[in-house]
């Protein structure tokens, strides 16, 4: 209790008088409330995510017994997958990544070598291509203590690791007598990938995403049923994905 002039202060009263200056100064202050909360400034923290997209169409070139060439016109198809890492201050986040890639083929060129010539035969359409994805990636996140790049920010990188490819249910077809098969399995590669996006901190510990990416493998080896020897050749697939990182705790200044 204070006593000033002969009137009696006490601590509800103060509280009472007080109130609502505070909560118009609250008021008032909301909106950069919001704004601070939505950019940490340093953005550390570990954080898991995941994603959604398109797997955007490509073309495979693959080689089969005898030099004979394959190839295939890939269509659009999807991606998704899940991610989980760590953000530092100083821009770098390494990042463990597991992905799913799937598309249906559009077509097909084989192209055979024989004693009439090279001659190709086209337009077989089946089957499908996918891979499954173990990604170890390394981004830097371009971002700022304040101003527009603390909320909005780009980021770029690459990533190293292993895909395992399967290719189903592609008709290779059958001219010219030489009974081509269709090729049918997976094969389990070396990969790696290049990508770049842009970052938006909803809030303080939620953050949007947009990139593109493209994958590569090494080379694989598919087997042919019903023909002779193996599809070999490198796995190409670019992506547009859309997804949502969400960060345990982390430091603010």
């Amino acid at each position: 209790m204070l006593l000033f002039s002969g009137v009696e202060f006490t601590e509800k009263n103060i509280v009472n008088r007080r109130l609502p200056h505070i909560l118009g100064f609250a008021l008032a202050c909301l909106p950069g409330l919001v704004l601070s909360c939505s950019a940490q400034a340093d953005g550390t923290g570990w954080y898991v995510g995941g994603g959604l997209g398109a797997n955007l169409s490509a073309t495979e070139n693959f080689v089969r017994a005898g030099d004979n060439s394959v190839k295939t016109s890939d269509g659009s198809g999807f991606v998704g997958g899940i991610n989980g890492g760590y953000s530092f201050a100083n821009g770098w986040r390494p990042e463990l990544a597991f992905d799913y890639h799937h598309a249906t083929v559009d077509s097909v060129l084989v192209t055979v070598n024989n004693e009439q010539g090279t001659q190709s035969s086209s337009n077989y359409t089946s089957g499908s291509v996918s891979a499954t994805t173990l990604m170890g990636n390394i981004w830097y996140d371009f971002r700022q203590s304040d101003g527009f790049l603390a909320v909005i920010y780009p980021y770029a990188g690459v990533g190293v690791g292993l895909a395992n490819v399967n290719v189903s249910g592609e008709n290779l077809s059958t001219f010219l007598g030489g009974g081509a098969g269709v090729a049918n399995g997976s094969s389990t590669v070396f990969a790696y990938q290049l990508g770049l996006g842009a970052n938006w901190d909803i809030v303080s510990n939620l953050t949007a995403s947009v990139d593109i990416r493209y994958l590569l493998t090494t080379n694989l080896s598919i087997p042919i049923q019903g023909g002779n020897g193996d599809l070999s050749g490198i796995y190409r697939a670019p992506s547009f994905t859309v997804g949502l990182k969400y960060k345990f705790g982390g430091s603010e200044s």
